[in-house]
């Protein structure tokens, strides 16, 4: 063992190689905005030394600003470079979370079960059907196994593997059968490790980043136009001015000064870019994901694909499975239920005193063929197992009926090691047929002697038509007659209503066939009814309220699953998923599929449509389709590999941590608790991304407009023709309002009110009426405030015009009402009161604390730096009472009424219903929902579909109209 790690390593991939601190800041150098910045820094310098005054001397102090340009542009490179830097180890973090599988192995003769990552060469591993192939192996044996090796050859077929054709590639997908095969590549030598090192490279960009970068470029574009505009404009009101004096032509000849004028003229261009590119939009979104994705880790949601968190926001539909959803997942078996019996036999919980004693009862009124054939069945037609601590391990329903088994005190290894359980088809002893989810049902031949025992088990009234023998508890077997099908039948829905799940036991004996091969598909034999177990799987306490969210954030919630309709309608009941008073539909996939084709039929029963039972793959496909052409945004919840097509289908999927790992890898999010509830915490994480993102470009379209407006209206209205703010100021502005604001805005906590609304359209516009409204507003008022204080405040402010002082106030004032906005900022709706929540962010309050010390200390101490003079309180105060303003005004702005675009609604609008009429009156009276006519047109809309199926070529035959008819008959009676 040691030899072989030693040799040819685990199967682990080396860490991923990340870029140091460094090279993010050299990344960040290499912007074309902050090279021209330097640039023109450095000429700055160079022009202060090599230009003097007429006695020689240099300017003094006139190495600051060229200084503080490049010192700022260090300070701006560094915190972004840390920012990125932040996020890459935030996703590698991420991706070290995503544990290795469990993988069961044979070593030293002992089957265990270790992670994927701990496989050595020459280890015996054991594959089922679902398991994704963790390294690639050699087949040495098995049974009708399947591979999907799409991932690795592009090809999306069914590749059956044997002795002929032995490889199993890692990262193929074992779709039926099971095998044992011997490992012959880990790690790096594997081919999924080839692929995976090959493949090492940076995220593609999300939607959402995409939006953000396209809206990023449209304001830059803006920029750089007034860029050009204040330059051009600067240079001619210099040559006017110089014009108008007289000396045009001495300032045209004196090149030293000319040079020295243009160089500050494109500096205040080049700063009104700076300003005017948002950087800090893809940055927002780039921190806001990472954050939510390691927040919502801890919320039990992995998440595989980051547009995922942004597209939940959006979600309008979601599609859960029940089994490990909805319910615990907790399988008991609780009722039991033989073919002569009238009621079925009440099975204590393992957990309960009387639990020994009632299952010896049990077991005394069972004659010993019949409880040998029950145990046989249950036990060999199982891939169950159990390990060296007595653990029952793999599908929880086959888990507990195990477990009912080992009650009647009947040894399960026993049994296996009697009957040859391990000896599969290659060794001719036993051959699984595994579940079909189109016959809902799973088959085991044994040979024994002469004879050939078929074990099935599945859907209780799938499999009861295939019955016509029944094995009684006294060891008897009679024929089933008519009678005793219509009494099981009624037991069956008895026991459904009562949210228990049944499966069916049955057999049957070919006798002399003992020595005939396998059946290649599984047979169709007729069957002797032994007996029906029914289990309990307890709601999750968490559902209920769950679901109300949903419904109260206009998120509809379908239960989609295997299970009898009966059982599915009482679970749905128990969720709040399902309510009769509204007439909500219950429905099979067996008719569901038959609507495919028909828009006025499958929209009508979309708008009902909230549980879905009996259904396969297929009719879960057909479900997202028909939902996706009526406009809706939808998430989808799996477990099974038979899921996996739905899962890539839906907007979203979501796949069980305990499911198969073909379905995991076709989701977006993997729920590590299976539970529905983080299905809900995942669409609250994805509103709150979504409003994030819209907070930051509500707070930096706000500064960009006012910055770039100041910059060109001081610059062109000032008498020195200089910008009243400073380029050094104008980068520190830059820094609060892209990496500070960034960091601030895209990492507030969600909170219940998000869920408390409609979803947004995911096509919808970043930029909402009411935001353009807010940004608008406050970038007016600082734009009048501060031509204001240009041109007047000088008096206000008892100060000399155009002095330091001055302009050290209209720098300061301005720099503080980007504080105080910031609080307006994190509200992009109605919402008066913008400090709430402000307790649930922390970060954000650090950040303003943060900003204002520095501003302090930039105006008070680091002076010529910031070309800031200090000023005293009575000058403080004033400017903080004119920052103050934008809190009640933006109050003032959220209660002006604003229409918003409204929502494309689900395209059905031009369905004429009226079509659909009986006797001359109309079918679906949709303005009613309760009693009376709307009642009567529901029943007569249950009847027209009824008559419409059955005139259809696929309801030909008498026996599917009987079963339409059975099936709508309890929808008419909602």
């Amino acid at each position: 063992m040691e030899w072989r790690v030693k040799e040819w390593g685990m199967n682990q991939l080396p860490p991923q190689e990340v870029d140091t601190l460094w090279d993010k800041v050299k990344e960040q150098l290499e912007d074309s905005m902050i090279r021209l910045l330097c640039f023109t820094a450095i000429i700055s310098l160079a022009l202060n030394q090599f230009i003097r005054d007429e006695h020689g001397n240099v300017q003094p102090g006139g190495w600051i600003e060229g200084t503080a340009i490049l010192v700022s542009v260090c300070i701006v490179a560094s915190v972004s470079a840390v920012q990125e830097y932040e996020k890459e180890l935030k996703f590698q973090e991420l991706s070290a979370c995503k544990a290795p599988k469990v993988v069961g192995v044979r070593r030293n003769g002992r089957q265990i079960q270790i992670l994927s990552n701990t496989l050595v060469m020459g280890d015996i591993m054991h594959l089922v059907a679902g398991d994704e192939t963790p390294a690639d192996g050699v087949f040495i044996d098995g049974q009708d196994l399947k591979a999907d090796e799409s991932v690795v050859t592009g090809e999306n077929l069914e590749v059956e593997k044997s002795h002929e054709k032995p490889f199993l590639i890692s990262g193929s997908s074992i779709l039926e059968g099971e095998c044992t095969c011997i490992v012959v590549g880990v790690g790096e030598g594997s081919q999924k490790g080839l692929a995976e090192m090959s493949n090492r490279e940076k995220k593609p960009q999300t939607p959402l980043q995409e939006r953000l970068e396209d809206l990023s470029n449209q304001i830059s574009t803006l920029g750089f136009v007034m860029a050009l505009l204040t330059t051009l404009v600067l240079t001619l009101k210099n040559a006017y001015i110089e014009y108008g004096n007289g000396n045009l032509n001495e300032w045209l000849s004196d090149y030293q000064n000319l040079f020295k004028v243009m160089v500050n003229n494109v500096m205040v261009g080049v700063t009104i870019v700076v300003v005017a590119i948002p950087e800090g939009l893809p940055l927002s979104v780039t921190i806001a994901l990472a954050y939510s994705m390691k927040r919502m880790y801890n919320d039990n949601n992995l998440v595989r694909h980051l547009a995922a968190c942004e597209t939940m926001g959006s979600a309008t539909q979601i599609c859960s499975d029940k089994t490990g959803t909805l319910t615990q997942n907790k399988m008991t078996v609780v009722r039991c239920l033989f073919a002569s019996d009238h009621h079925p036999r009440v099975v204590r919980i393992p957990t309960d005193r009387e639990y020994t004693k009632d299952m010896r009862q049990l077991k005394d009124s069972i004659h010993r063929e019949t409880l040998s054939i029950l145990a046989e069945g249950l036990i060999m037609n199982s891939t169950a197992t159990k390990d060296g601590n007595g653990n029952l391990l793999g599908n929880k329903t086959e888990c507990a009926m195990l477990e009912f088994i080992e009650g009647l005190d009947i040894n399960l290894l026993r049994v296996r090691e009697r009957l040859g359980y391990h000896k599969t088809k290659n060794s001719q002893m036993r051959h699984t047929y595994p579940f079909s989810s189109q016959k809902k049902r799973m088959l085991t031949l044994l040979r024994l002697g002469t004879n050939l025992r078929v074990h099935a088990k599945g859907a209780s009234e799938l499999v009861l038509r295939d019955c016509d023998r029944m094995l009684l508890p006294n060891g008897s077997i009679e024929k089933l007659t008519e009678d005793d099908r219509l009494r099981i039948r009624e037991q069956i829905s008895e026991l459904a209503r009562g949210a228990l799940r049944t499966l069916l036991i049955a057999y049957n004996d070919r006798e002399g066939c003992g020595h005939e091969p396998f059946d290649k598909e599984q047979p169709e034999d007729k069957l002797t009814f032994v007996a029906i177990l029914a289990i309990e799987d307890p709601m999750r306490p968490e559902v209920p309220e769950a679901v109300r969210k949903c419904n109260n954030a206009g998120i509809t919630v379908r239960m989609v699953t295997g299970d009898n309709k009966a059982t599915a309608v009482a679970i749905a009941k128990q969720a709040g998923i399902y309510r009769p008073k509204t007439e909500d539909i219950a429905m099979e996939g067996e008719y569901f599929r038959q609507l495919e084709g028909d828009k006025d039929k499958m929209t009508y029963v979309l708008k009902k449509l909230k549980v879905l039972a009996r259904m396969t793959p297929i009719d879960k496909q057909i479900l997202v389709k028909a939902l996706h052409a009526r406009g809706e945004v939808v998430a989808v919840t799996g477990d099974g590999t038979n899921d996996a097509p739905a899962l890539k289908l839906a907007d979203v999927g979501f796949a069980m941590d305990s499911g198969t790992e073909v379905a995991k890898g076709a989701s977006d999010i993997v729920l590590l608790d299976d539970n529905f509830a983080s299905v809900v915490t995942a669409a609250m994480w994805g509103r709150n991304i979504n409003d994030n993102i819209r907070k930051f470009i509500q707070f930096q379209s706000t500064v960009n407009i006012a910055a770039v407006a100041i910059a060109f209206i001081g610059s062109v209205t000032s008498n020195s023709g200089e910008s009243p703010l400073k380029p050094v100021q104008l980068l520190w502005l830059n820094l609060i309002m892209d990496s500070l604001a960034a960091l601030a805005l895209a990492t507030e906590k969600p909170h219940k009110g998000l869920l408390d609304r409609p979803p947004a359209s995911a096509e919808s516009s970043l930029i909402s009426n009411r935001m353009w409204l807010n940004m608008l507003g406050q970038a007016t008022y600082q734009i009048i405030l501060q031509v204001w204080l240009l041109d007047y405040g000088w008096e206000y402010f008892n100060v000399t015009q155009d002095g330091p002082e001055h302009l050290t106030v209209v720098f300061n004032t301005f720099v503080f009402l980007q504080v105080v906005n910031e609080f307006n900022a994190r509200k992009i709706r109605n919402e008066v009161n913008i400090f709430s929540g402000l307790r649930q962010a922390p970060l954000f309050l650090a950040i303003i604390i943060v900003t204002v010390v520095i501003q302090y200390l930039c105006v008070q101490h680091v002076g010529a730096f910031m070309n800031c003079v200090p000023l005293d309180a009575e000058c403080w105060l004033k400017c903080l009472q004119f920052s103050l303003v934008p809190l009640p005004l933006g109050v003032f702005l959220r209660l002006i009424p604003v229409k918003e675009p409204q929502p494309p609604k689900p395209q059905d609008s031009e369905i004429d219903y009226s079509k659909f009429t009986t006797r001359g009156k109309p079918l679906f009276d949709l303005s009613r929902s309760k009693g009376g006519r709307g009642r009567d047109a529901f029943k007569a809309a249950g009847k027209e579909v009824i008559q419409m199926m059955k005139i259809s070529a696929s309801l030909s035959t008498t026996r599917r109209r009987k079963r339409a008819y059975s099936t709508y008959e309890g929808m008419m009676n909602a």
